[in-house]
């Protein structure tokens, strides 16, 4: 008889273990991704109409060492084809760390928190093919050795932010087993920034060098971002409403993505960036996330290589452009309208340590 007990105790942990988990459900199930069929569609989709400049990138990335990207998280029918420009070159990592925005909706329920970070205490992420798994020891090495007054731990408001889970189904179609640290990043003036990027920047260097870790092949950075939302519904008219007026909004995104995000990255263009969107009120939804990302980033490779990052500007579009990828009648759908008055940039960019 007490052998029956044990051996029914022991199928039954398992079990009670399992259903112990907290795990994070997914806020946007109409603009996302949440089968393995709608991103297998997806990428099937939008793979053959980016393969030209797919292949010139991944021919230019050729020998380098792809450390982090930045990607856009719109819905998948709209940026599913920019998505590729980023997510595939910096998946192969066992953990990736995500720098996610702080929208409205978590701001509105936190009474909008500034100067911080935001972590969560999830287990796993709901995705397809299997839930993402969250990398807690990297997670709690950073809460219990960062600053305190420089983070939060809450999981409201990452239950209530979309802007890292966009990336999960990519993530996964690519790599079944990665692991991630989501981090969200609040508003923050340029000097807090610096200050909380170097905090953060010097304990991931601290982990790194105690696990023995690779930047490139154990660790990856994914920073999320839409860029440019424009029209009346964004308060965003400032070159009118026709043609000529997304040619400008464009145009003026490519100009800050090239010019600030690109190329060899110093804390001056950082700052550059920041005075441009912040002072011009340009809605990047990102234009926290951003700098403090690509700062802390540039940071830990200074202080383990002693080199510099270099921005590749992979990818840009918007959703007025290339509209919808045409993924019918599989449960996915789009969560705005696409038109003059109302579209949404996306920028891809890789970014690799100089020789």
């Amino acid at each position: 008889m007490k052998k029956g007990i044990i051996l029914f105790l022991f199928f039954l942990i398992p079990l009670f273990v399992y259903s112990e988990k907290k795990i994070r459900k997914v806020v946007d199930d109409i603009g996302f991704c949440t089968t393995i069929n709608q991103i297998e569609t997806i990428i099937k989709l939008a793979k053959p109409l980016e393969q030209k400049s797919l292949d010139k990138e991944t021919e230019f990335l050729k020998g380098k060492k792809v450390i982090a990207a930045i990607s856009p998280h719109d819905d998948h029918m709209y940026a599913g084809r920019v998505y590729l420009h980023s997510i595939p070159f910096i998946s192969n990592a066992k953990t990736l760390i995500i720098f996610g925005v702080t929208h409205s909706r978590p701001r509105k329920k936190l009474k909008n928190p500034k100067n911080l970070l935001i972590f969560d205490s999830f287990d796993e992420w709901k995705a397809p093919y299997s839930n993402m798994v969250i990398n807690k020891n990297l997670r709690s090495y950073l809460e219990k050795s960062m600053d305190k007054k420089h983070y939060i731990i809450n999981d409201i408001a990452q239950s209530l932010e979309h802007s890292m889970e966009a990336m999960d189904p990519f993530l996964k179609y690519y790599n079944k087993n990665i692991t991630i640290v989501p981090i969200m990043v609040t508003e923050m003036d340029f000097n807090t920034l610096d200050i909380i990027s170097t905090d953060l920047a010097d304990k991931i260097v601290k982990y790194i060098k105690k696990n023995k870790l690779v930047l490139g092949k154990d660790l990856n950075f994914l920073i999320s971002t839409d860029t440019t939302h424009y029209g009346p519904d964004f308060g965003d008219v400032r070159f009118g409403l026709d043609s000529e007026a997304h040619k400008k909004g464009t145009e003026q995104d490519i100009y800050i993505g090239k010019t600030f995000l690109s190329g060899i990255i110093t804390k001056e263009k950082l700052e550059g960036y920041a005075n441009k969107t912040w002072k011009e009120n340009i809605y990047w939804c990102g234009r926290y996330t951003v700098p403090f990302a690509v700062l802390t980033i540039s940071k830990i490779v200074k202080t383990l290589y002693g080199k510099e990052i270099v921005g590749y500007p992979a990818r840009y579009s918007d959703s007025y452009s290339t509209g919808i990828l045409p993924a019918y009648n599989i449960g996915l759908g789009i969560t705005a309208p696409f038109s003059l008055k109302h579209w949404v940039g996306y920028w891809s960019i890789v970014y690799y340590i100089n020789k």
